[in-house]
């Protein structure tokens, strides 16, 4: 059986640019996603990132549904040269609906 091709995430992804502070040692350095979902985003952060596999972040992410950045754990899955995938470690629920209230308004299902 071939699975190429196969999209094998647990969320459906959407495109979406949000602003996103990291803390990495020290600095402050800011992102921006391209897409995320329920399980993750990628994020396109300036070439020479300070990221490896595997490392624990704190990303405070700017939602337009909510009216403070959140802070949500996330740890590093893979990079490329124009930028990093993390997987959020445990979301509270403010942070899954507003998530959620971005997938709704992205969804090409969801236009008239």
């Amino acid at each position: 059986m071939c699975t190429v091709g196969i999209e094998k995430r647990a969320h459906v992804r959407f495109e979406a640019r949000l602003r996103v502070e990291l803390e990495i040692e020290g600095a402050t350095l800011t992102a921006y996603t391209r897409d995320l979902s329920l399980g993750g985003m990628f994020l396109q952060v300036p070439r020479g990132f300070p990221v490896t596999f595997g490392q624990a972040l704190t990303a405070r992410v700017y939602f337009p549904a909510l009216a403070a950045p959140a802070p949500v754990r996330c740890v590093v899955r893979w990079s490329t040269a124009t930028g990093v995938g993390v997987a959020f470690e445990v979301l509270r629920a403010a942070e899954t609906w507003a998530i959620n209230q971005l997938a709704v308004y992205y969804s090409p299902q969801a236009r008239p």
